[in-house]
């Protein structure tokens, strides 16, 4: 039995970018009081508090932005990173493109021209339909990720000229590209973190929905055991079972 359980947002404890279901709130406020519970999102902490409308502080560690963005349970801060103008202006420039493209080969409706793009500080993050598009769009839009996948690969250059600038971008969530600083992605800053608490990671467990090539939680394979999950019903019913 794991001692620390470190588990994705979107889609693991909640539904894409929507609060915690009822039913599941009071098994992880249970969780938090049996070990160590550690949240790591892309996501800024706003949309945590969003989500999980759980008092943060005395029981669950954040890890936001891939774990850029870090607090301690008592709500202190252990680290924050931060990306820089000519970053942003980067991550922007190619964001546009991206969309572009996706919209060429499966256009979805964006219901807000506006909601497409978030500097959440330390990362910076692209949305093909939009961030606060109904979930009912969202999900049936690239649900795979293989079409984000894919816009990678045959954008090269764009994917060099972040590279150039020392970002690096992947598929995120339903609909996202999160384009971090180079390398401190939720694997490293997991480690980071580990290391920071001197915990053993035998004793630690990475509960996600997108543990595949390619996606956002791959980076953590191998830092610590992992326990993929299809959504956050399964994640809960794992939960279940730690509980028993």
């Amino acid at each position: 039995m794991p001692k620390h359980i470190f588990f994705d947002l979107d889609s693991t404890l909640t539904p894409s970018r929507a609060e915690i279901l009822p039913e599941h709130k009071p098994l992880f406020e249970l969780l938090c009081k049996k070990m160590d519970v550690i949240v790591v999102s892309g996501g800024m902490m706003e949309q945590f508090r969003n989500q999980l409308p759980i008092e943060q502080k005395g029981s669950y560690y954040v890890l936001s932005q891939q774990g850029n963005h870090a607090l301690h349970k008592d709500g202190s801060l252990l680290w924050r990173e931060s990306l820089t103008k000519e970053q942003e202006i980067a991550a922007r420039k190619v964001g546009k493109i991206l969309i572009d493209a996706f919209q060429k080969i499966n256009p979805t409706p964006i219901p807000d021209s506006n909601d497409l793009f978030e500097n959440r500080g330390s990362l910076f993050a692209i949305s093909v339909v939009g961030f606060h598009a109904p979930n009912e769009i969202k999900y049936k839009a690239d649900p795979d990720q293989s079409i984000r996948r894919k816009l990678l690969t045959d954008h090269p250059d764009e994917v060099q000229e972040l590279r150039d600038v020392g970002l690096q971008i992947m598929p995120a969530g339903t609909t996202t590209f999160d384009t971090i600083l180079a390398g401190k992605h939720k694997g490293f800053n997991i480690t980071r973190f580990i290391e920071h608490f001197d915990w053993k990671k035998e004793d630690c467990l990475y509960v996600g929905d997108a543990l595949f090539p390619g996606g956002n939680d791959e980076s953590v394979i191998g830092v610590i055991p992992t326990r993929p999950v299809k959504d956050h019903n399964e994640t809960f019913a794992y939960i279940e079972e730690v509980l028993r």
